[in-house]
């Protein structure tokens, strides 16, 4: 099957735009929460991370959810693809499990220089990513939040990540710099 790359319709022009200055640079750590196909991480690992030391950690469970854009698909196979195209960068290591186990797992330190949102859709799974992800972002680190316009086809505010996204925001407010705020969010933490 193929699979939609909705990273190069939501997320490369920000990516280009803020994480660019960052190429080549030696020792990274980027934290990927949500991957679906691996887009993104084959663009981060040609692109960003060809520095040496650098790492991509990606994180999802790949057994989809209940948004009407996934119930055609074979999450099986949406994995195995994204398997297929990880596979030749060692710089790219993935956790199939849910974000939040895996934010509760790992060391606390601030240990992420990026870290990109976008796994559970929903407000409350946003804003929980969000603030187990926030103290493990480095000083001066980006995080970027995707789908921040997209709405749940039952129209439910709940299940849309907007309202998590807008709390966090409220709850860190002076923490960061706003770089953008469209179809995606992306702040800088002071």
């Amino acid at each position: 099957m193929t699979y939609p790359n909705w990273f190069a319709v939501t997320a490369q022009g920000n990516f280009e735009q803020f994480l660019t200055s960052l190429a080549g640079k030696d020792d990274l750590k980027f934290l990927q929460l949500g991957v679906f196909t691996g887009d993104a991480s084959v663009w981060l690992a040609e692109n960003i991370l060809t520095g040496k030391g650098c790492w991509l950690i990606d994180v999802d469970t790949w057994e989809g959810n209940d948004e009407p854009d996934h119930e055609p698909m074979d999450f099986d196979d949406v994995f195995n693809t994204y398997k297929a195209k990880t596979e030749p960068y060692k710089t790219i290591k993935a956790f199939k499990s849910t974000t939040t186990w895996f934010l509760s797992s790992v060391r606390k330190d601030p240990d992420y220089d990026f870290i990109y949102v976008d796994a559970d859709h929903t407000t409350v799974g946003v804003i929980l990513d969000a603030e187990l992800a926030w103290p493990q972002l480095k000083s001066g680190g980006i995080m970027g939040f995707d789908d921040y316009t997209w709405g749940h086809a039952s129209g439910d505010p709940r299940l849309a990540p907007q309202v998590g996204i807008d709390l966090f925001l409220h709850r860190h407010l002076g923490n960061y710099e706003l770089l953008t705020k469209g179809g995606q969010v992306w702040i800088r933490k002071h």
